[in-house]
């Protein structure tokens, strides 16, 4: 059975960062990263620029293989943790294999939301999340002529500019009256839904789609109205859902996501969490909350790798702290959202633009 000194369970941003600044802080012990993909680190945020062909596919893997040996931390691709016993610190895999730690970081992330509707296993119904979705999103497009978009978020938007790229005939279907209504006010939202139709994309508000339609590939999908649009390729953003399910009896505290305290740490002796999955206790807004984005979760990488190091509730460790950002090129315009990126009763909204 291999024991491990640092054993994080996902090799994404937050994952791979910590395990690199566990070992900048500490040069001897065993770092080993469990991934359930089997790729390198690849950026998420790069994906939707590959589709655009502003950058090429190799420019989204931001690690090179070499590197990982390079820093003595030994990544097991392909590879899920089904179980997490933190009494006799192990962890059991989908191979079978169990894994003891001393330390352990869960980094694990979310997956996609997906559309449970008739012929929801069409070809051309597409999710963006993974570098095999790109690949098959890309394969799509070449060959297609109309497109619809299912969501009014990030992906939603990002999914609309590929496809206008691309020359396909666009339609965007929103459950809400403009895109982001819950996360931004009524005058940039209005502000968005112009751009997008100024680049051509035409934007259905207040839908719901009950129907992809087609044989074996995708031809046309229905809204609860009843009206049918063709499309040969859809994207569906409809946001993410955390990887919660391996923790179920491990003794970790989980809410939304795995809660943790300012530190990263979570109540469970030598157990930390960070990225899209930790629900931290955010010491600027002063609430448990989870910021599920790039940026937020390389940064906590490096705090959460610092503090494995100097260990479990030791005076050494530092405050996660950091005003989120998120930032998002919309045709030839740019959006920053900062702070809270919650709409509701406690939150005040300040526009800034014209």
């Amino acid at each position: 059975m291999k024991k491990i000194d640092y054993l994080i369970i996902g090799g994404g941003i937050a994952g791979t960062t910590a395990a690199e600044f566990i070992r900048m802080h500490d040069s001897s012990g065993s770092i080993s990263i469990v991934a359930e993909e089997p790729e390198l680190l690849y950026s998420r945020v790069l994906l939707p620029h590959f589709l655009r062909d502003q950058i090429p596919f190799e420019r989204l893997y931001i690690r090179k293989q070499e590197h990982y040996p390079e820093k003595n931390i030994v990544l097991i691709k392909g590879t899920k943790v089904s179980k997490v016993n933190t009494q006799n610190k192990e962890v059991e895999l989908d191979n079978g294999e169990i894994i003891q730690y001393e330390n352990i970081l869960i980094a694990s992330g979310g997956k996609v939301n997906k559309l449970n509707i008739p012929g929801k296993d069409l070809k051309g119904v597409t999710y963006l999340r993974t570098v095999e979705d790109v690949k098959e999103i890309n394969n799509f497009m070449n060959t297609a002529k109309t497109a619809a978009v299912i969501g009014g978020g990030f992906i939603g938007i990002e999914y609309a500019q590929s496809f206008v790229k691309a020359g396909l005939d666009t339609t965007c279907f929103i459950r809400e009256s403009f895109f982001w209504q819950n996360v931004v006010g009524e005058n940039m939202g209005k502000l968005l839904t112009n751009i997008l139709e100024k680049n051509g994309v035409k934007i259905t508000p207040e839908a719901e789609i009950t129907e992809f339609m087609g044989n074996k590939s995708l031809k046309k999908i229905r809204t609860k109205k009843g009206k049918e649009i063709e499309a040969d390729i859809v994207g569906v953003g409809i946001g993410i859902h955390l990887d919660l399910d391996y923790l179920k009896g491990s003794g970790i505290r989980i809410d939304k996501g795995v809660i943790t305290n300012e530190y990263l740490e979570t109540d469970t002796s030598n157990v930390w969490a960070a990225g899209d999955i930790a629900q931290f206790f955010d010491v600027l807004f002063e609430k448990s909350h989870g910021l599920g984005n790039w940026s937020n979760a390389a940064a906590q990488g490096k705090t959460v790798g610092s503090n494995m190091v100097a260990g479990w509730e030791s005076v050494k460790r530092e405050i996660f702290a950091t005003v989120s950002a998120y930032t998002i090129g919309i045709f030839d315009n740019s959006f920053t959202f900062m702070g809270d990126p919650t709409v509701d009763k406690t939150t005040v909204l300040i526009e800034r633009g014209s």
